[in-house]
């Protein structure tokens, strides 16, 4: 499904544009209530929206975009008008491309990639996994893998393999290479399962640079044992 919409900052020929550009994965009617339950996860994660089709709310989140960059954007950019060094600052896009992938036989991702730039010098790149159960389009949550109090022994965890990733010895050295040093670790919102392994999305400038890009850390359920539903991991493979 696609919807698509630029629009002009001002009358200029050479004005400033706001591009949104969205191409997704739909489940068809075919799909029954499976397909149903995905595609209203997706709807609800990316656009905010319930009770809405996906190309209903792809349009409404275009419009909403670039209505209000004009809106916001204008005032200023007549300020600035005369300098023309300042004209890429008024220089939008909003772009998101997504995949499904079957990562086990019982589960599936619906991989979004979010890029957007908002006058920034570089666009800034989020991926934004979901996850199915292929029988039920059910979608899998933090709550469905992982037992009470995860949130507080599981960053220990993470922390472990990020230094393994980094070939650190301790924080400091993280810290030394750009990572953790303006935050704690903590546990993504952001993840993608699979028959063996449970992988944690860092987008970039979450715990480390933004030159770093997103970090990936890839974790067996056998280093997740502790905190990991057994009936969820029966589940998935």
């Amino acid at each position: 499904v696609v919807s698509e919409k630029t629009i002009r900052l001002s009358n200029e020929e050479l004005s400033p544009v706001c591009n949104v550009s969205l191409k997704l994965p739909c489940a068809t009617k075919e799909s029954g209530e499976v397909g149903k339950n995905i595609n209203e996860a997706v709807v609800y994660r990316l656009f905010n929206q319930a009770d809405m089709g996906m190309q209903g709310a792809m349009d409404q989140f275009a419009e909403a975009y670039t209505m209000s960059y004009k809106t916001n954007m204008l005032p200023l950019y007549n300020a600035d008008r005369a300098d023309t060094t300042k004209r890429s600052w008024y220089e939008f896009h909003y772009i998101i491309n997504a995949t499904t992938e079957q990562t086990s036989k019982r589960t599936l991702a619906y991989l979004a990639t979010i890029d957007y730039s908002e006058g920034h010098a570089n666009s800034i790149h989020q991926l934004i996994p979901l996850n199915f159960k292929v029988e039920t389009g059910k979608e899998i949550r933090m709550k469905d893998i992982f037992v009470d109090g995860y949130e507080t022994q599981l960053p220990p965890v993470l922390l472990k393999a990020l230094m393994e990733k980094t070939e650190s010895q301790n924080l400091d050295q993280l810290k030394e290479k750009g990572y953790l040093d303006q935050v704690e670790m903590y546990v993504p919102e952001n993840f993608i399962v699979s028959d063996n392994t449970i992988t944690f999305i860092f987008n970039p400038s979450e715990i480390a640079s933004l030159e770093l890009g997103t970090i990936e850390l890839v974790l067996t359920y056998a280093q997740l044992k502790k905190f990991v539903k057994p009936a969820f991991i029966k589940s998935v493979q």
